[in-house]
């Protein structure tokens, strides 16, 4: 089977259902639950100063891990079906001004932008649990 294909098939758990679609979904859900409890975490002083750099590494894994989400629906997206109707920069475009991939992008985009710009939008990680839930 093509590669991007199985891709585009293993992050559409509504459409393909087969198991290895299913456990992939559910790490992801597990992730951004865990994402969740961090930021809630991370709001109380004390917890936050003593685990500041656990935080840090979960979220730096947590964004590493969602990059390559966004990067691998973006590439298998054209192999879908809702994409086959336009030419593969059309198909990537359109997805990646869809809602949900907006989404995604806006809860991994503070992070980069924290690289070069001083401001706190961590708590933009939530979002994802909103757009997963749906």
């Amino acid at each position: 089977m093509h590669l991007r294909k199985r891709t585009a098939e293993l992050l559409e758990p509504r459409r393909y259902g087969d198991r290895p679609s299913r456990i992939l979904n559910l790490l992801l859900i597990l992730l951004i639950s865990l994402n969740v409890v961090a930021i809630i975490l991370e709001s109380v002083g004390s917890i936050y100063r003593h685990y500041e750099h656990a935080f840090s590494y979960f979220e730096t894994f947590s964004v590493a891990v969602f990059t390559i989400e966004y990067l691998a629906r973006v590439w298998s997206c054209v192999d879908l079906e809702r994409a086959s109707d336009s030419s593969p920069i059309l198909g990537r475009l359109r997805y990646m001004l869809s809602p949900i991939a907006l989404i995604d992008l806006i809860a991994i985009l503070p992070f980069y932008l924290s690289l070069y710009v001083s401001i706190d939008l961590r708590f933009l990680r939530v979002l994802r649990f909103c757009a997963f839930s749906n």
